[in-house]
């Protein structure tokens, strides 16, 4: 036989060999690639009401973000008009105190005063008594 015979042979039952090795692992990955095309379908469903929803809530957290940021300007502006007026307080209390002290203490003084000029008279008037 000659060499060209038997280099035939061994091509035919190595291409023999090829094709029936090809053949199961050709199969197995029309199946892998029938399983992630099925995989991919499903996603694809599941994946846009999920993502409708996430745009639904993320839409909602705008809406709740937004208003919450007004309440906390209107929040600031009623704390600023506290500070303001706790401010006008405290002068007008400094002010009062400012005022009034001198006053009461003036009062007072005038009180002790008549107080103890008739307290003095009391004790100098000759009793009423039949001594």
């Amino acid at each position: 036989m000659p060499v060209t015979d038997v280099f035939l042979i061994i091509a035919s039952i190595s291409l023999i060999v090829i094709v029936a090795t090809l053949v199961p692992v050709l199969s197995q990955l029309k199946k892998t690639a029938s399983c992630a095309e099925s995989t991919l379908s499903k996603l694809n469903n599941d994946l846009s009401p999920l993502l409708s929803k996430v745009t639904d809530s993320t839409e909602q957290l705008h809406i709740l973000t937004t208003s919450l940021n007004e309440k906390i300007e209107k929040t600031d502006a009623i704390l600023d008009t506290v500070h303001e007026a706790g401010n006008t307080l405290l002068e007008t209390s400094t002010v009062v105190k400012e005022t009034v002290t001198p006053v009461v203490a003036q009062i007072g003084g005038i009180h002790a005063g008549i107080t103890a000029f008739r307290n003095f008279f009391k004790k100098n008037e000759p009793s009423q008594r039949g001594d």
